[in-house]
């Protein structure tokens, strides 16, 4: 999991450097009683050199981000790293996209491989309140080549307005052409955190700016459901009935499979108004798994009826139930979900830690 300590690039173990580049708890300790010039040239050498293997396997960002704050380190090596011309480069090539509209996946490989763990970095500083990690982070969205991580970083941590105020450099990214429309549909569907693309379809301020996105996911919609008729599961005209009984059929299948997630994707592309009573019903006295997916269609549709059931399910014996009822939980949001969330939050199981995240 480690880097290799005979590698050319990672010093022996037992140097400052080595220490912080394996992550070791005692390099932080060694890092602090160390003359701090010294080790903030040896945290700044880690964090803008990705000393990891994989960076899917092992998390680091915060180590790196806690040392920056107790060595009170300055950002600028980070964002001289950040805005150098090969992140430039590296821009250039994603926003001439290629075949019909596609990145070449190198250029976004080597975007992440370069300045993934700075950004992870930036985002925890944020989370300590530091501003001008905030700023920069606002800046390479606007500007930099791995955007779309900077851009998730900013979702979980910005305020509404800092995420609305970079609405039109992001969108001005994908240009007003057939190519480009494609990519913003593609950005728009397979973005991580949706919250700054709904706060940019919600801005009054910038009607046009609404429609793009709109359309965009229109295009975004119609493509899953050109993928759904392709796929072996439920399709869209199936209707909602028979994607219940998709689910259930997964259910009783051998080895068992848990549909609840493709089947409320499935519900959001089939079931209308007229279809309420029905799913009401699903969620109250389906079978466990039926009631799963009902659940969470109706959560993520915020309809409140929903809360009592949820609730419910949340205590219900089979636990495949209870974990996805409270999942779906979590998801609600608005007046009605904050209102139920301050009554159960006191709760000491499931349903209370979901409490704690929905209505945000």
């Amino acid at each position: 999991m480690f880097a290799s300590p005979v590698e050319t690039d990672i010093a022996p173990s037992g140097t400052l450097l080595g220490l912080l580049q394996r992550g070791r708890g005692d390099g932080a300790l060694h890092a602090l009683a160390a003359p701090r010039a010294e080790a903030v040239a040896a945290l700044e050498h880690c964090v803008l050199h990705d000393p990891r293997p994989d960076w899917r396997l092992e998390h680091r960002s915060l180590y790196y981000a806690r040392l920056y704050v107790d060595l009170r380190a300055e950002l600028d090596g980070i964002e001289h790293h950040l805005f150098a011309p090969a992140d430039r480069a590296a821009s250039d090539v994603i926003a001439e996209p290629r075949f019909g509209g596609e990145v070449p996946p190198a250029a976004e490989a080597v975007a992440e491989e370069r300045t993934g763990l700075v950004l992870s970095v930036l985002g925890h500083l944020v989370s300590y309140g530091d501003r001008h990690a905030l700023a920069l982070l606002r800046r390479y969205a606007a500007d930099g080549a791995n955007w779309r991580w900077a851009l998730d970083e900013l979702a979980v941590r910005d305020d509404d307005a800092g995420l609305r105020a970079l609405g039109p450099a992001i969108l001005a990214r994908f240009p007003r052409t057939e190519p480009g429309d494609a990519a913003l549909a593609r950005a728009v569907r397979d973005a991580y955190e949706p919250r700054p693309w709904r706060l940019w379809s919600e801005d009054p301020a910038r009607p046009a700016q609404a429609d793009r996105i709109d359309r965009a996911r229109e295009d975004g919609d119609f493509g899953r459901w050109r993928r759904q008729l392709r796929s072996p599961g439920p399709r869209p005209g199936w209707g909602v009935p028979a994607v219940l009984a998709w689910v259930q059929e997964g259910h009783d299948a051998t080895p068992r499979v848990w549909r609840e997630a493709p089947a409320a994707r499935c519900l959001a592309a089939t079931a209308s108004a007229e279809d309420r009573p029905l799913l009401l019903e699903t969620a109250a006295t389906g079978t466990p798994p039926v009631r799963a997916a009902a659940l969470r269609h109706l959560a993520e549709r915020q309809d409140p009826a929903v809360l009592p059931l949820l609730e419910a399910a949340a205590d219900d014996p089979d636990p495949d139930l209870a974990s996805a009822a409270a999942g779906s939980l979590a998801r609600m949001r608005g007046t009605d979900a904050l209102t139920a969330a301050r009554r159960w939050a006191a709760r000491e199981d499931r349903v209370g830690a979901a409490a704690a995240t929905a209505g945000a």
